[in-house]
């Protein structure tokens, strides 16, 4: 016979819902930086929306099933961490194995099956592991608030955790450590569920499997898809990598060819006459190659270094006193400034290890002792570099920049090209100074067409009377330089541009006194199409040329940050015509890929939001859709799911520009956020407890979320431009001081929200905890989309337009 029902425990699981929680959150992060390297940036939005649908696939499910007594909640929640646990590796490793290619998804019917497929894959262990969390809220559903913090508090602290984690171990393994955090989580759910001995046998058996697919996670290497720069250049014949290191700030890798030479130089004429030496090539995140050049001390090596579009501005600034190099990556704009007599140069960049690399793993080879006594190489970025530099400079030379041949930095953020950051730099010149923009070349003209209107604009920000007598530009085939002068250009200098293109087969853009049989002379295109955008853009058809022009040139700021972007959408249709024709490439593909996955995403938050109600009609009718507070309930908790990852995301690229550190910033938002917010919710279960009235409580959090939202809007972007030279350890304090008051009114809307609703309504929790993550998925991948748009203030300004519609519902239904 069977034994008695066992009686469920008083208090939820929380220990578990803390580490699975934990566990989930390290898990994103660790996708989106896994499918940085294999696939491209983009799918860092992908990675958000897929775990915030998982949450809402769960709270489907969880809304269609009849009932969940105690003993269906003891075995569900154990084994959904442990099946969490055993799919985070197995399921990435599938999705490996998708031969998805963005670049096709446009022509190519079967990518957008492929897309699909990863997103299922990965789907499964976030659908696991809300499930079982969205159980346990189901369950103890008057214990809400309380089980929501320790969701948030653990969330935070596995963000927290997983950015120093990277720092020791490669994500692979970090990925190993996660699962075994969601195997530790399903042994403490059973544990408190005291499951008997029969399913702890169970248990103990996935726990092995558990263990045999981290050992082969660990084991295994990233599957890079094929159409990366790193494996195109693995594909060489004799290819090798002479070192690899996993780094927060993107991995790192280091390669030589015996079989076939390196020969990176970019902007290199035709009419070169001096031999390339040996070089080593560098990759972050299997793309954005440099090269460190071998180099012994001789003045000749390096020769073919003067005779690129890049040294424009040190030949016009020739034995300059002092330079800046801001992106310096492998060096070789180093060497340039030495071989032109540079006295003293400092060379910037983000990543750690590609000074590392120089000046210690490859010092012989790069030749630094010779460079140690003038090169000062500094782990950071150029707009934080240039807060603390004492000095002017008379050169400050950019990277190579412009999204490369295929447009996949379209929704990548730039704060150097930036009409503020170009300001900051502009400012640091000295009298005669020069700041190089070098870009890549695209037809039809785009970014350097873009980069000179920047430059206008911000010229004439500064009151700058004739700005154009302050800018130059020339190309070769594939690259283009714009120089923009602290004094306007003398004639000295436009002579000594002229004969720089005359002598290495350069085509001259822009002087203020180009005369037009002057351009288009040695890289012939079937018009000056360069020369004449930037002729138009510098006189007075200027609003009209941009107006009608096929692509957006509007110049970027810090808070629209895309240079990259060109995409507009009237001219949508005649691409669209040109399909066949590959009019497709036109577009900038990290465009397209955002939409696409936007597209995916809405459809399957609809189809999860709509699937309980329409089960309920056909099985009751005393189902949700009847309810006649169905509406009410998905307008509000769509709107705070929508708002809350909004204000997230909007605070990250603010603190990113703050703190000069996107990991950190990222870090910081993410566990000031759900910590805050969990804290929020402890606050409001404890005010429940104290005999608070449920429905004043939420009135006042939202009102609180309103009134604090609006004045950082106001005051956030002056507040930190003038804390931004203070020192790191104050401006962290000051991140999360404007951060926790936020998070904590977030953090109460829901919980109250959900016990408003369990009150009345038990079995439309789930459906509720469903739409709140159906709506941030869709918001994680909008949010780029409207800052590239409408810019980040007006993103933050729509978030606190949807908590308003939340704020109405509440005053309206009278709950």
């Amino acid at each position: 016979m069977p034994g008695p029902k066992r009686a469920p425990p008083s208090m939820p699981p929380l220990m578990a819902v803390g580490l699975l929680s934990a566990a989930v959150l390290a898990y994103e992060v660790l996708l989106m930086r896994l499918f940085a390297v294999v696939h491209w940036h983009h799918f860092a939005f992908m990675m958000i929306s897929i775990a915030l649908l998982g949450y809402g696939a769960s709270g489907t499910f969880l809304s269609l099933l009849p009932s969940l007594d105690a003993g269906r909640l003891r075995i569900l929640v154990p084994l959904a961490a442990a099946g969490f646990s055993l799919t985070s590796v197995l399921c990435f490793a599938a999705a490996q194995q998708m031969p998805f290619n963005a670049l096709e998804i446009f022509w190519d019917a079967r990518q957008w099956f492929y897309l699909a497929g990863i997103y299922g894959l990965l789907l499964i262990p976030f659908f696991l592991a809300a499930t079982g969390i969205g159980a346990i809220m189901r369950y103890y559903h008057r214990l809400i608030p309380m089980v929501y913090a320790y969701d948030l508090v653990g969330a935070g602290i596995g963000a927290a955790m997983t950015a120093g984690l990277l720092f020791y171990l490669p994500p692979q393994t970090a990925l190993a450590a996660v699962a075994a955090v969601g195997a530790l989580a399903a042994a403490i759910a059973g544990w408190h569920g005291k499951i008997t001995s029969r399913r702890t046998l169970i248990l103990a058996t996935l726990g092995l499997v558990v263990l045999t697919a981290m050992v082969a996670a660990t084991w295994g290497r990233l599957v890079i898809t094929p159409y990366k720069p790193l494996a195109q250049i693995l594909r060489i014949p004799e290819t090798r990598s002479i070192y690899e290191e996993h780094h927060p700030m993107g991995w790192f890798s280091a390669l030589t060819s015996a079989g076939i030479p390196f020969r990176h130089a970019p902007g290199l004429s035709l009419h070169s006459d001096t031999l390339i030496p040996e070089q080593v090539a560098f990759f972050v995140d299997a793309q954005g190659m440099t090269v460190a050049d071998r180099y012994d001390g001789g003045p000749r090596e390096l020769g073919y270094l003067q005779q690129s579009t890049l040294s424009l501005g040190f030949h016009l600034r020739s034995r300059a006193e002092r330079v800046l190099i801001a992106g310096a990556g492998g060096g070789q704009d180093i060497l340039r400034a030495h071989t032109h007599g540079a006295r003293q140069i400092d060379a910037v960049d983000a990543h750690p290890l590609y000074a590392r690399m120089l000046a210690e793993r490859l010092r012989e080879f790069s030749g630094w002792a010779h460079l140690d006594a003038k090169v000062r190489y500094h782990s950071t970025t150029a707009r934080a570099f240039l807060r603390s530099a004492a000095e002017d400079y008379d050169v400050i030379q950019l990277p190579l920049t412009g999204g490369g041949p295929t447009g996949t930095g379209a929704i990548g953020e730039n704060m150097l090209l930036t009409i503020e950051g170009l300001e900051r730099m502009w400012r640091r010149l000295r009298a005669d100074g020069l700041l190089v923009m070098p870009l890549w070349i695209r037809l039809p003209p785009r970014g350097g067409l873009k980069a000179f209107l920047l430059a206008l604009q911000m010229l004439e920000k500064q009151g700058v009377h004739r700005p154009d007598r302050h800018l130059a530009v020339i190309r070769d085939w594939r690259t283009a330089v714009l120089l923009v002068g602290k004094s306007a250009l003398p004639r000295e200098d436009r002579d000594a541009v002229r004969l720089f293109c005359r002598q290495w087969a350069f085509d001259l853009v822009y002087l203020a006194d180009l005369r037009p049989e002057e351009a288009n002379r040695h890289n012939v295109l079937a018009r000056p199409m360069f020369a004449e955008g930037t002729r138009r853009l510098a006189g007075r058809e200027r609003e009209e040329f941009v107006a009608r022009y096929k692509f957006d040139l509007r110049p970027p700021s810090d808070d629209r940050p895309f240079f990259g972007h060109f995409f507009r959408w009237q001219s949508l249709p005649e691409i669209a015509g040109l399909r066949k024709a590959g009019g497709v490439a036109l577009l900038d593909w990290g465009y397209p890929v955002l939409l696409a996955t936007l597209l995916q995403a809405t459809f399957f938050s609809l189809v999860l939001i709509g699937l309980p109600v329409w089960w309920y009609r056909r099985r009751t009718a005393e189902g949700v859709v009847q309810r006649p507070g169905a509406i009410r309930v998905l307008l509000y908790f769509g709107a705070i799911g929508g708002g809350f990852i909004f204000l997230e995301m909007v605070f990250i690229q603010r603190l990113a520009l703050f703190l000069h550190h996107p990991l950190l910033a990222a870090t910081l938002t993410l566990a000031g956020f759900l910590i805050g917010a969990g804290g929020g919710s402890i606050g409001a279960g404890a005010a429940l407890r104290r005999g608070w009235n449920a429905s004043v409580l939420l009135k006042l959090s939202l009102m609180a979320v309103l009134v604090i939202g609006l004045l950082q809007i106001g005051i956030l972007p002056r507040l930190l431009q003038h804390f931004i030279g203070t020192a790191l350890a104050l401006k962290v304090l000051i991140a999360l001081g404007l951060i926790l008051p936020l998070a904590v009114g977030l953090g109460m809307a829901f919980p109250l929200g959900i016990a408003a609703v369990a009150d009345n309504h038990p079995r439309v929790v789930p459906w509720a905890w469903g739409i709140n993550g159906c709506a941030t998925v869709t918001g994680a991948i909008a949010v780029p989309l409207l800052a590239i748009h409408l810019g980040y203030a007006l993103t933050a300004g729509l978030a606190l337009t949807l908590y308003a519609v939340g704020f109405a519902v509440v005053i309206r239904s009278g709950d």
